[in-house]
Parts: C-alpha cells; structure tokens; sequence
C-alpha cells in the first residue's frame, strides 16, 4: 500500500493472571484498584500508539463468582484499571476463557467494551466469532487470538469446544492450524489492516524453551507474509523472541502480574515479565520494517504484588535472566534500559 510514510509503536505484555492474592492486595474494601500494582508500565504503554494485553482470566460484571484456587474471574476494576495504565485492546484465548463458563464468557467481553477495551479471542455467538480486533492508527493493525485450548479442565485436549459452542474452534490453533491463521490475516489485511499481530496462548508451561509448536508455527506464519508480528504466552516464563522473515515473534512474554514464584513452588523465573515494544514503520512505497525494544519487568510478591521495572541497578537478577532469554533466539531486540 503506498501512501505518506507513517511509524506507529507497539506495546505489549505477558500474562495477566491475577490468582486471589493478587485480588486481595487489589481489595480497597469497597472495590477493587490495581492501578498501584501496574503504575510502574503506564508510561510505556500509554506512550505506545497501540497497547495490547494478554487477559488469562474471565471478567466478572458484578463482581461475583470471583477467582477461586486455578478457576479465574477478576474483579471488573481490573479492566478499568488497564484501560488507565493505556491498554487499547486484550487477547482472550487462554486455558481459562471458559472458567466462568458462558456467562464469563459474556461479561468479559462487555466489561472490556464498557471500557474502551477491544476484544481480541473467544466470542459468546457464531456471529461474532473469528473478527480481528482492529486498531485505526496511521498504521492501520488488525489482532487475532488463538489458544492449544480454551478449558483448563480438558487442556490436553486441543480441540475440543464446550458443548454448545462449536465456533469456539476459530480461536483453537490445533484446529485452525497454520493454513486457517493464515487464511484469517489475509482476510484481514483484504479489509484494510496493514499490520496483522498474532497473539498465541502456547508453549509448556514453566519451560524457558521453545517447543517444536511453537517453532514450526512460528516459522509457517511469519513466512507467509500475511502474519506480522506474533505475542506468545502461557510458558510463565519469558522465552526468546526471533525475527522471521524481517517480523518478530515473541515466544512467551512472562508474566506481567500473578502470585507465581518460589515461594508457591513456581520456578524464579514466574515473577519476570517483558514490556515488548516494537516500532513499525511505513515508507513511500508501502513496505513496513520493524524494530524491537523491551523493557524487562518483575513482580514483587512481598510489595502486594506489585510491578516492578526490572534493570541492572534493581532487581538485576531478574533483569539478566530476561536479557539472556530475549537473546537466546538471536533476536536483534534491545533492552530499553542499558547493560551497564
């Protein structure tokens, strides 16, 4: 597409999965305010044109039926306090979209709408279901979101749906495979995105490498040329990012905020997280580059959870492990903060 060159930055994040503690630490005991656990990222997200979140947890309405053990269901401040911090849009599909069941399914997404939030993932009718959340900036983006499952309770099984809802397969990759993703950006970018970004709920959990998945999808995707950029999530961990075909893929993100740690038995690396930022460019003749800044982060448990800005003055333990994962995959990423 040719037209005035134009660049566009975007941020995005690793797991949002706020287990009971976190949601107790939230607690005003009136409601509920995860603006001091967050605060840390708010100027690189909302300094972002586009800021996207992965959400691994239901949404609650009226604030009942909430998280419970490994069954998710937030708070609804949760999405008013992300939309603060500057996020314009979630991915959905996870391995707990369905742990509030229809209903969760349902308010979700009008907890997300009602703040200003686009829904990328999982919808609650036929009609509705496989649109791409779309972003309308210079550079106009188009978002998918797939999961190897929707059910943490039949997770192994990747494509299988709750009854009832068999268009819940548009969001499972096992059943999509690379072909239907590629089939999905390519109808998006016919209706006018010029970037396509894949969020992918995929990997082994708790482990620091890339599965076999994950590279061949990977690969298949960003070689297509319909696929721009790709956000991975569920490891718990972060994993390399890689540039494919001139486009990066981020294989897992970590996690931005959950309880996880040695302390519950969870490996160290459960409290790292990445603010990933990647700067997308537009030339004359329509061709689009891409660079890639992140900012490493880390929970602090003993702080009610709070997001911290990891570098290599404050929590540098946690700043080496991101800056070594990142690096793995020889990725040309940079560390937003410097080495030394």
């Amino acid at each position: 597409m040719r037209g005035k060159p134009a660049t566009i930055t975007l941020s995005a994040i690793g797991d949002v999965l706020p287990h009971s503690v976190v949601n107790r630490d939230a607690s005003t005991g009136s409601g509920y305010d995860y603006t001091r656990q967050l605060e840390s990222i708010r100027p690189i997200v909302s300094g972002s044109t586009i800021g996207i979140c992965q959400l691994e947890t239901a949404l609650s309405a009226d604030n009942t039926r909430l998280t419970q053990k490994n069954t998710f269901n937030s708070p609804r401040e949760l999405a008013r306090d992300l939309r603060k911090i500057g996020f314009d849009g979630c991915s959905t599909a996870n391995n707990h979209t369905w742990d509030a069941g229809a209903r969760g399914l349902r308010e979700t997404r009008k907890v997300l709408s009602d703040n200003g939030i686009a829904a990328a993932g999982p919808a609650d009718s036929a009609a509705a279901s496989g649109r791409p959340a779309t972003y309308d900036a210079p550079i106009k983006v188009a978002q998918l979101s797939y999961s190897y499952s929707l059910m943490n309770s039949i997770e192994q099984d990747t494509t299988v749906t709750p009854s009832g809802f068999p268009w819940l397969r548009d969001n499972l990759y096992a059943a999509k495979g690379a072909a239907g993703i590629i089939a999905d950006a390519r109808r998006a970018k016919a209706a006018g995105a010029e970037v396509v970004v894949v969020s992918m709920h995929w990997g082994g959990q708790f482990q620091p490498t890339i599965s076999a998945d994950q590279k061949r999808l990977g690969d298949e995707l960003l070689r297509s040329g319909a696929v721009d950029v790709i956000l991975g999530a569920h490891p718990h961990l972060v994993q390399p990012c890689a540039k494919i075909n001139g486009r990066y893929v981020l294989y897992s993100l970590g996690n931005l905020i959950s309880t996880q740690g040695t302390a519950v038995g969870s490996p160290v690396g459960a409290q790292d997280g990445v603010v990933a930022t990647v700067r997308l460019s537009r030339d004359g003749e329509g061709r689009i580059s891409q660079s890639l800044t992140y900012q490493p982060t880390w929970v602090d448990r003993g702080d009610r959870h709070k997001v911290v800005l990891a570098t290599p003055d404050r929590q540098p333990e946690s700043y080496r492990r991101t800056v070594a994962a990142m690096s793995a995959g020889g990725c040309d990423a940079k560390p937003a903060q410097p080495t030394s």
